[in-house]
């Protein structure tokens, strides 16, 4: 695709959050995106469909967004910090995404799984723990769904950041030390530890 129309999609895009930031999805029409633009309607059509054929195209390009911000990072914190900072400067469309496709529809453009992978990746070498594809992958769909919940309370409530990051180390250390003392009293090895 020619640059001058991936700036005219990232034109429009941006528009479109501007404008989310003042009214709902459904109260937003083409001309006013082509106007804050400076574009004709007939550009915006040979774009898209319509505004929701924008905004799917824009939550596409933010889960790219994301995928490449997050790769960047060097600690799941960093990363999850880093996801709710992005969710911060954008909150309108966040919130959009979930009112129009909820939980499901967040965790379609949130690249959940990268930041879990991570999580457990540094618990299990953390703990020296073999790694377990069952396992892992249970703990993937129920940290998925918690981080969901913890994401869609942030975006919704704005509970500060530092605070969810500080909740979710805690459960996961403590669910680490469940495991291994489960491990330990699995082997015998209970009272020796005491």
């Amino acid at each position: 695709m020619p640059e001058y129309e991936n700036r005219t999609r990232r034109e429009l895009s941006a528009a479109l959050r501007e404008l989310l930031r003042q009214r709902p999805l459904d109260q937003l029409r083409v001309r006013e995106l082509t106007e804050r633009c400076g574009l004709r309607r007939q550009s915006f059509y040979y774009h898209f469909k319509d505004v929701y054929d924008l905004f799917a195209w824009s939550v596409r390009q933010e889960r790219a967004l994301l995928l490449v911000r997050l790769a960047e990072c060097l600690t799941w914190r960093e990363a999850l910090l880093d996801l709710l900072e992005r969710a911060g400067e954008e909150r309108a469309f966040y919130w959009t995404v979930l009112d129009q496709g909820g939980q499901e529809g967040l965790g379609e453009m949130v690249p959940l799984e990268e930041v879990l992978g991570t999580v457990q990746v540094y618990y299990r070498e953390r703990c020296g723990a073999p790694p377990d594809r069952q396992l892992e992958e249970r703990e993937r769909r129920w940290g998925r769904t918690l981080l969901l919940s913890l994401l869609e309370g942030w975006i919704r409530n704005g509970l500060p950041p530092e605070e969810l990051a500080d909740a979710l180390e805690r459960a996961m250390e403590r669910g680490m030390e469940g495991a291994v003392w489960q491990t330990l009293r699995e082997r015998g090895e209970w009272n020796q530890t005491l």
